[in-house]
């Protein structure tokens, strides 16, 4: 949506609403099994009247100006969902996952879900993370209750880090940034020299962490492309470009880089492409006129031609091919609520005894190209139903099919997941050149069931082939993708995922110098310091004096040696100092610019007329970083 002063509030209906993925931590929070993401639709989305001229279509807002960023809530405040990506959407309509950002919703009001018919308003954030809507939206009650929801949002100028480990940090720690993005305790082995605040909140098990940073801190810097550095790393005014940023040093220090960019990717996976009537637009630049006769004769040769386009989009394609993926995902199994952790069992035999079918279970597998065999010979638990039965638990179905896949060498991988109220299954994906999976040649287990199939033990499905094709756009910053042109509804446009996308990330930026700030938070202000210490004797040029200065002066600053209280000029001329210092022994010397912490002063008494003695009182006068 362009940037206008006229604030966006549709309203809609809900079409279907369905969990996607569970918040899953144990935090202390107790949340771990409410869903955290949704996959959300709306009908009845009603155009948006208003007088402003300067909206996409002018003088209305209706369901194509939704974009993800945005936010859709019941009439009564309870439910408040962020939407983080866009599937399909038309004038009436939107396809999208929504999100129940840092599980607000469920912890104000214990509910973060809606029900079908619902009515619903859809609404964005102003640059402050504050709610705008046009007329009263809300019910009284739900209007205090979207109001209250946002003011815990940004009103403190927190920023939120995400990490996929336990950080270990802990409210109040002083953090910096590591070289991987990675917030970590200030001082700590691979800590920025840079404080950039103070932890003020943790969840999800220490990887979700708020700080209040000591300085203005920058999430979507507008030219993303120019953020070529890493985490702890400072850019400069470019001295030889003008209005540019660079790593190198030479001009003024303006940001530093804090975390790592995350891509932003659109997922297509239209059947049809741009045709004669569609106009394309990405990031600005025309990449399809049909109306001018540009064709493409595929999916590939579509992908090719944006791929043309990405040194002014910054943006590549690829084609991807989904997996054949088998599970029990809509099946039954033979055994359920036999076990307490899983549904899924193959009986092999009585203890002692063979099988009763003349041997073990076993079925043929298939990827496409090889086949092999998966024999249940190796039974891992005892049941008593009158007699002891063996059977293969879970673990041991996954090791049987391990140990055919590999011994005929198939491009299909097996894994164990969490079935909701079903336990551990199993789910078999092709991988490589593999073109399908197909399960045959099925023998039964000691009660006579086969093992594979609706009904069976262990509920697989018997074959499954490759996914659809999907076309992927990657832009690598982390900026959104921005897709436009003509039309915008019934053309190839924002339909089965050919939608604009904003759901990467652009890496935070610490502002060095900010209008009114308190000091440059990379270097700290400077602060008066003294190093003193008894003297060593010398008795030749270019001996140490036995002091060594204990940081690094602030911004080059001034050096004042005193000996016994008189000043000595400490110079970058080698004919005038008479004192100097060096890290090396005293061999390199230091320029008063270079000189760092723990290095060491040495004297040349020829140029001093005098040598130091043990008795001589010796002071280091400097300014300090108050960050140190």
């Amino acid at each position: 949506m362009s940037l206008t002063l006229t604030p966006i509030t549709l309203t809609g209906s809900v079409d279907g609403m369905q969990g996607a993925a569970l918040y899953g931590a144990s935090d202390g929070l107790g949340l771990g099994s409410q869903y955290l993401t949704f996959n959300l639709s709306l009908k009845t989305i009603n155009p948006q009247n208003h007088s402003d001229a300067s909206t996409r279509e002018p003088l209305q807002y209706n369901g194509l100006d939704i974009e993800t960023g945005m936010f859709i809530a019941d009439t009564g405040g309870n439910t408040i969902l962020k939407i983080i990506s866009i599937s399909d959407k038309g004038t009436g309509t939107l396809a999208c996952v929504v999100e129940d950002v840092d599980m607000m919703s469920y912890r104000l009001n214990g509910i973060n879900s809606m029900a079908g018919d619902e009515l619903v308003k859809i609404f964005a954030l102003n640059p402050e993370g504050e709610p705008v809507y046009a007329g009263s939206p809300f019910s009284a009650n739900g209007l205090q209750k979207v109001s209250s929801r946002f003011s815990l949002n940004e009103k403190d100028d927190r920023v939120k880090f995400e990490h996929t480990l336990n950080t270990g940090l802990s409210k109040g720690d002083i953090v910096s940034v590591d070289v991987s993005g990675n917030l970590v305790k200030y001082g700590t082995v691979g800590s920025s020299e840079t404080k950039l605040g103070i932890v003020v909140d943790v969840y999800k098990s220490g990887k979700d962490v708020f700080i209040k940073p000591f300085n203005d801190v920058l999430r979507n810097y507008s030219d993303a492309e120019s953020l070529t550095g890493n985490p702890g790393q400072i850019y400069y005014t470019d001295v030889n470009n003008l209005g540019e940023l660079t790593t190198t040093e030479g001009g003024k220090a303006v940001f530093m880089h804090l975390n790592n960019k995350i891509a932003t990717v659109v997922e297509i996976q239209s059947a049809i492409n741009p045709g004669a009537g569609d106009t394309i637009t990405m990031n600005g630049i025309t990449v399809f006129d049909g109306p001018n006769g540009d064709v493409v004769p595929d999916t590939s040769g579509w992908k090719d031609r944006l791929n043309t386009f990405t040194s002014s989009t910054f943006v590549s394609a690829a084609i991807t091919q989904a997996p054949g993926q088998l599970n029990a995902e809509g099946n039954t199994m033979a055994y359920p609520g036999t076990f307490p952790t899983h549904d899924m069992a193959i009986f092999t035999n009585v203890q002692g005894s063979a099988p009763v079918n003349g041997g073990f279970p076993e079925i043929t597998i298939s990827d496409g190209n090889n086949q092999g065999s998966v024999i249940f010979n190796n039974p891992d638990g005892v049941v008593d139903f009158g007699a002891l039965y063996e059977y293969l638990t879970p673990a041991a179905i996954l090791d049987a099919f391990n140990a055919g896949i590999t011994a005929a060498g198939l491009e299909i991988t097996a894994e164990l997941i969490d079935w909701s109220g079903a336990g551990q299954q199993i789910q078999l994906t092709t991988s490589g050149s593999a073109t399908g999976i197909t399960l045959t040649n099925v023998t039964t287990d000691e009660f006579g069931l086969n093992n594979v199939g609706s009904g069976t033990t262990t509920g697989l499905s018997l074959s499954a082939s490759l996914g659809s094709e999907t076309l992927t756009l990657t832009k690598a910053s982390g900026a959104p993708i921005y897709l436009d042109g003509t039309p915008l509804a019934g053309g190839y446009l924002n339909q089965s995922g050919v939608v604009s996308s904003n759901s990467g990330r652009v890496p935070f930026l610490l502002m060095i110098e900010s209008e009114g700030g308190g000091g440059d938070p990379i270097s700290g202000q400077g602060v008066s310091y003294i190093d003193r210490s008894a003297g060593t004797e010398t008795n030749a040029d270019g001996q140490s004096s036995g002091m060594t200065i204990t940081y690094t002066p602030f911004l080059d600053g001034v050096i004042d040696i005193r000996i016994n209280g008189m000043s000595i000029e400490v110079s970058d001329d080698v004919l005038e100092s008479a004192c100097y210092f060096s890290a090396d022994g005293g061999t390199t010397r230091r320029l008063i610019a270079d000189i760092e912490a723990n290095d060491t002063l040495y004297w040349n008494g020829s140029i001093a007329g005098y040598e130091l003695e043990a008795s001589d009182d010796i002071e280091i006068r400097y300014q300090k970083s108050s960050n140190d």
